[in-house]
């Protein structure tokens, strides 16, 4: 027990420091990892990295983030964005909805939850602005279409949740894993898509009268725009369409390519080939459009949870729960409240370490991976809204000045909307549906 409770006070010190002094939490979660190596198991911080810092986790986020860094440097997902917006300058009404799918789109072509914010914030506000509509609905569709943007299966985001609880359940629990990634696709797009849909009558964006909105038109995509945009189509494309053949007519060819033109593969492939045709300055790209930080943060806590075990963690936490006789349909829904008021106050990439050791156990006890994963991922992302979170932050990146309390004000109550919605909906056992 006193293992345990030192593991979560490392941890909570980790989240503290690093928001105090501006430290990223990788670089913490590192040394609290390496001290655990040495100190509790007798290893070597060479033993230690061999065996247990996450490799595979580094590669899979740093190729693909390289690959779409290129479309971002060359200005290919600001120039989708800005004409989705042109095309419906005409319909007021509906440019709460043209921002939140100019969102998904960005979102789903590359940029993903770091960088999506950035290119389409300022140019949604902007719209919220001239047709009338209240702040916060441009400030949850640039929040919820990064979020069901990002979910999609060619993104770096998909092969993190993938490789982290690969890690800690096994390779055994693949098959359920794979679904669960789909799974949190659909449910992301049907509940993050209602919620929108509801906010935009509570808030009476229905009743605004049709007026011409200013966006000036966008120039003609350049030679690197349009060759960034037809590589990344090109690695979807060889990504997403093998595997639907292989779902309506199994053959031999699209069976190979399943088996074997992976994300990482057509990522590298990809980016080789933009670097080759040079639609973007490859150091600009590797030092300005990489999120080192975020990758390092994913790592450097992966890295922490591996020695969760040596401190007693998992055992601990399984001990009560296996003898409380709790219903099990209760505790995914449990970590979901608690991961969603933890994730309200702080970064949600940084709680959900503290809360991976429950996954197995809640999985040990007979809830399904499926139910478990949803719960946590709606609990890590909804209450994220807040502009105590990063999620919320960077939505409001290009909030004016004469919008920003108005927005504040009313963007810190809505999560708690968002965490009730969900945590509904999974008492109801609608994340259980569709379970294997």
């Amino acid at each position: 027990m006193l293992l345990t409770i030192l593991f979560f006070i490392i941890v909570a010190l980790i989240v503290v420091i690093g928001i105090k002094r501006n430290i990223n939490f990788g670089l913490l979660g590192i040394i609290a990892a390496l001290c655990i190596a040495m100190l509790v198991k007798g290893e070597s911080a060479t033993t230690a990295v061999t065996n247990n810092f996450p490799l595979s986790l580094f590669f899979n986020l740093f190729i693909t983030t390289l690959f779409y860094g290129f479309a971002n440097a060359s200005g290919a997902m600001s120039g989708v964005a800005q004409r989705i917006v042109y095309k419906f300058r005409h319909h007021s009404a509906l440019l709460p909805f043209v921002g939140y799918v100019t969102t998904v789109v960005v979102s789903a072509m590359g940029p993903g939850a770091m960088s999506t914010p950035i290119i389409v914030s300022a140019l949604v506000f902007s719209l919220a602005i001239q047709a009338g509509y209240h702040p916060l609905l441009a400030s949850l569709a640039v929040w919820s279409g990064t979020m069901v943007g990002d979910a999609v299966p060619w993104m770096s985001t998909w092969q993190t949740r993938r490789g982290t609880y690969q890690a800690l359940l096994g390779d055994a629990y693949l098959p359920q894993i794979d679904h669960s990634l789909w799974l949190l696709l659909l449910w992301f797009a049907v509940v993050y898509t209602g919620i929108f849909i509801g906010a935009y009558f509570f808030f009476g964006a229905h009743k605004i009268k049709n007026k011409v909105i200013e966006v000036e038109k966008p120039q003609p995509f350049n030679r690197n725009q349009k060759l960034s945009i037809a590589v990344v189509v090109a690695v979807i494309v060889l990504l997403i369409v093998p595997q639907f053949v292989e779902l309506i007519a199994p053959n031999p060819v699209t069976g190979w390519m399943k088996d074997n033109l992976s994300m990482q593969l057509l990522a590298a492939v990809g980016a080789a080939v933009l670097a080759f045709l040079q639609v973007a300055n490859f150091n600009d790209v590797l030092k300005n459009h990489v999120p080192w930080g975020v990758i390092f943060t994913a790592c450097g806590m992966m890295f922490l949870m591996k020695y969760a075990d040596a401190m007693n963690v998992v055992t601990t936490l399984a001990t009560p729960l296996a003898t409380a006789n709790l219903p099990l349909w209760l505790l995914p829904a449990a970590l979901m409240v608690v991961n969603g008021v933890l994730t309200y106050f702080c970064d949600g990439r940084a709680i959900s370490p503290m809360l991976q050791p429950l996954y197995p156990v809640f999985v040990a006890l007979g809830c399904p991976v499926e139910d478990v994963f949803l719960n946590q991922m709606f609990g890590g992302t909804g209450p994220s809204l807040s502009p105590f979170s990063t999620g919320g932050a960077m939505a409001l990146n290009g909030c004016p000045d004469e919008l920003r309390d108005k927005t504040v004000r009313v963007q810190m109550l809505f999560p708690w909307v968002i965490l009730a919605v969900t945590t509904i909906l999974s008492v109801l056992g609608v994340f259980r549906l569709f379970t294997v």
